[in-house]
């Protein structure tokens, strides 16, 4: 599993890795120094590896959102408390988001439900 993470440094970069792809984009929000975050990364980033291919994260990377840093970004996804999952297809950022602490069963049926079965 790669421990490489791209990191979503402004608008910009949200527009072209997410809103600007036909992909289907696991998005990470998360606060600085939050231990919790890290673990539903990691986790993510296996699910995503486990699924081989179906799901696109940046590059084959975690796409990630500080919430400090892009706090106009993370309210405009209603973005509240963190770690949160969420899922972009075909330019358009899902409405149902994933909060907490999720097991990888609960992250890999959050992401087949977002991305619908047309993937498969």
């Amino acid at each position: 599993m790669s421990d490489e993470v791209f990191q979503i440094h402004n608008e910009t970069e949200f527009n072209d890795q997410v809103l600007s792809t036909k992909d289907s984009v696991v998005i990470g929000f998360f606060a600085p120094n939050c231990d919790s975050c890290a673990t539903v990364n990691s986790r993510t980033q296996q699910v995503i590896e486990d699924m081989n291919g179906k799901i696109h994260m940046v590059k084959k990377k975690s796409l990630k959102v500080n919430i400090a840093e892009l706090s106009d970004l993370s309210k405009k996804y209603g973005v509240t408390s963190t770690p949160l999952l969420a899922v972009a297809r075909n330019g358009e950022v899902k409405k149902k988001k994933l909060s907490g602490m999720p097991e990888m069963d609960e992250i890999q049926k959050f992401i087949e439900d977002s991305i619908g079965k047309e993937d498969e």
